[in-house]
């Protein structure tokens, strides 16, 4: 009788260290190692899904490619890890603050796509801030409430800038605070004739009112700007 409660004992022990064991090796099965690693020469790429990872053992994710759809990153380290006994390739990836590791597969070279909409918004933002810092009320009405490049563009030609000397120097510096929201967008012609027309314009000494010269000036430099702009 003593015997067999022994022999129970000892099967019992055994079927509670197997149990007890079980996780232990789960555990160590869904480590991921390291293979290797090495550094590549920085260059550009972008993705759209997939988890950032803080460590190249893929362990905590810190971002999601899916929020950076139009950030470009720059790989400068891949690395061979082993998860769950299988083999994969991972890419360390930075941009400004943001870096950490991701699935190879995940990655596309080259610069991430032109986020044209998020562009355009913050570009009508810096230009309605542009029209008011220069006190111009006649340029704040032509930029006020313009939601696309072309309605932009469109609105500033064919004004009529022959007013009195103090409307036409805050005007002068409208167009000149929106050419800075602009300038460098344009083809390398379009860049450089546009930016003689800006030393012209800020080269203007207005004093007195119905200057038709200065108007003829101002004009100009706003039909050009505006049809670029409406271009973009």
């Amino acid at each position: 009788m003593q015997k067999l409660v022994k022999t129970g004992l000892v099967v019992a022990m055994g079927l509670t260290m197997t149990v007890a064991g079980a996780p232990l090796t789960a555990n160590a099965a869904s480590k991921t190692k390291v293979l290797s690693t090495r550094n590549i020469a920085s260059k550009a790429v972008h993705g759209r899904q997939g988890n950032i990872y803080s460590g190249v053992k893929l362990s905590k994710v810190s971002h999601k490619l899916k929020n950076y759809r139009y950030t470009t990153w720059y790989a400068t380290k891949k690395a061979v890890v082993k998860k769950h006994g299988k083999k994969a390739y991972v890419t360390y990836i930075k941009s400004g603050a943001k870096r950490g590791w991701v699935y190879s597969k995940y990655l596309t070279n080259g610069k991430a796509p032109f986020n044209k909409p998020k562009q355009m918004k913050n570009d009508l933002i810096a230009t309605n801030r542009a029209a008011l810092s220069s006190g111009s009320a006649k340029v704040q009405d032509i930029v006020n409430n313009r939601d696309t490049y072309s309605d932009l563009g469109n609105a500033l030609v064919g004004n009529d800038y022959n007013w009195h000397a103090e409307d036409m120097r805050k005007i002068q510096a409208g167009l000149l605070n929106i050419y800075d929201v602009y300038k460098g967008r344009f083809s390398k012609t379009q860049n450089a004739d546009l930016a003689a027309m800006a030393k012209k314009v800020d080269a203007l000494q207005i004093s007195d009112d119905w200057d038709s010269d200065a108007s003829s000036t101002l004009e100009t430099f706003s039909n050009t700007l505006g049809g670029l702009i409406a271009d973009l």
